[in-house]
């Protein structure tokens, strides 16, 4: 064997397209298939990391790599390539993306042109745990990860080069190094409050309340039959959306040629269009609105409270029209004050009211019910003072009753209504209206004696001009 031929060998060879990963190791040997021809190498294996149990992993050949009987390695180009991309110098020509994800790069542009192309997988395997192994016969492949488990990720295509490799004066199988698949995350963050947090306690019933949408559009490869990407936004009972405050990255939402917005008081829907999808990949989307806070707010539990649910649809697999919706939720947190109106001798005093006054300037009210309770409900974490307001008739104005509302001290259920909750504060001790105190009843009698002694000489009076007229 002469230098000469292996130089002619290497040189046949160079063209491979070196597909740079992050390896954390070398797969370990495996048993090797048997050459598809008496000159060819055995097959190598392909691990594929970083997947969701279920995923399916497909490898379908760009160009069929041979040994011939002289010992030239010689590429058999698939079927119905592109023009850019149906020759062995092309596609090596293609720079790698390396491990990381590069929208628009050589590499992703040749993997979704050639994609187009390819319709019958060579190899398919399903992920056991977080990879998988494809049996890979020598060539170059397009490695496609498609998923129907996935909630936040999106696949892309990779090219992978397992053409032989020179070994002295003749040819082996390739070892590839496992690869992770390269995916891009979807995801989806609620925020409500002027810090928009996950949740707040800093707003009263009528208050206007802030909330942002944080997302981003999915990076689908570019020959995705379904590129989906909707918005949508649902709150509880007692949030109402202010639709004409909804904003997209700063400009006022309306239907036009890149999405459709569906908005009511109950919730908001924004879909964008595939082609506005596929032309921003990766591109920020933030979403702002207010909604106003309702006398329908409630606590029922720490799971079951006022708030609202943000969610993007996507699909996992961009050629099945199949689509997820990761999510996100904020919660507003209110409270209420309960105490019960008596009178001196503890009987319930209905009829008395009791007004707080709110840090937007509102004045709130609530008077005493048969029982007796006055209670005050939907409020903002903070101190408040009830002043009575209006006396049932025969008492005297009560102490004016000032509480402290937080998520430490309203803890409890509201006794006067039959709806179960736990942010109320439950007075201790009931408040009292003292009686209007009672005129003395020496004083009583001596007026009723003048009057009596008035009416007497009133009568002596008429009956003596009578008398005198008549004597006359």
């Amino acid at each position: 064997m002469t230098t000469d031929f292996v130089q002619r060998a290497a040189k046949r060879c160079a063209p491979a397209l070196a597909f740079a990963v992050a390896a954390l190791s070398l797969a370990p040997p495996a048993a090797l298939a048997a050459p598809t021809s008496p000159t060819d190498v055995a097959d190598t294996t392909l691990t594929v990391g970083d997947l969701l149990p279920g995923d399916t992993v497909s490898a379908y050949l760009i160009a069929d790599a041979d040994i011939d009987a002289a010992n030239n390695l010689t590429y058999t180009m698939a079927p119905g390539l592109p023009a850019a991309y149906d020759t062995i110098d092309e596609i090596a020509a293609v720079a790698s993306d390396g491990t990381a994800f590069v929208h628009g790069s050589d590499m992703q542009n040749a993997a979704s042109a050639i994609a187009a192309s390819l319709s019958t997988p060579a190899v398919t395997a399903t992920a056991a745990g977080d990879s998988a192994q494809l049996p890979l016969g020598s060539g170059y492949y397009l490695v496609r990860v498609t998923s129907t488990s996935g909630q936040t990720r999106v696949y892309q295509n990779m090219i992978v080069d397992a053409t032989p490799a020179v070994d002295g004066a003749t040819y082996k199988p390739r070892e590839l190094a496992p690869v992770d698949v390269k995916k891009t995350d979807v995801a989806i963050d609620k925020g409500v409050g002027a810090q928009y947090g996950q949740s707040t306690d800093a707003y009263s019933v009528g208050d206007s309340v802030p909330f942002r949408v944080t997302t981003a559009v999915p990076s689908y490869p570019a020959d995705s039959k379904d590129a989906t990407f909707t918005i949508t936004d649902t709150p509880s009972a007692g949030l109402e959306i202010d639709t004409s405050s909804i904003q997209i990255n700063g400009v006022a939402a309306a239907t036009g040629a890149d999405y459709t917005l569906t908005a009511s008081p109950a919730g908001y829907t924004i879909a964008f269009t595939k082609a506005y999808v596929l032309a921003h990949p990766g591109e920020p989307i933030v979403v702002t609105y207010n909604a106003t806070l309702t006398s329908a707010a409630f606590s029922h539990s720490a799971d079951d409270l006022t708030g609202n649910t943000a969610s993007v649809t996507f699909n996992p697999n961009p050629y099945e029209s199949t689509t997820v919706s990761p999510a996100d939720k904020t919660t507003v947190q209110t409270y209420g004050y309960v105490f019960k109106k008596t009178t001196p001798d503890g009987t319930p005093l209905a009829g008395a009211t009791f007004t707080i006054t709110l840090t937007n300037g509102t004045s709130v009210t609530s008077t005493s019910d048969a029982q007796g309770y006055v209670y005050f409900e939907d409020l903002a974490a903070g101190t408040y003072t009830a002043v009575e307001t209006t006396i049932p008739s025969g008492y005297q104005k009560a102490p004016d009753q000032t509480f402290e509302l937080s998520s430490a001290t309203a803890t409890a259920d509201n006794p006067a209504t039959a709806e179960t909750e736990n942010n109320y504060l439950v007075a201790t001790l009931d408040v009292q209206d003292p009686k209007l105190p009672a005129l003395p009843i020496t004083g009583a009698a001596g007026v009723f004696l003048l009057v009596m002694v008035g009416a007497g000489l009133v009568v002596v009076g008429t009956v003596l001009g009578l008398r005198s007229r008549k004597e006359q």
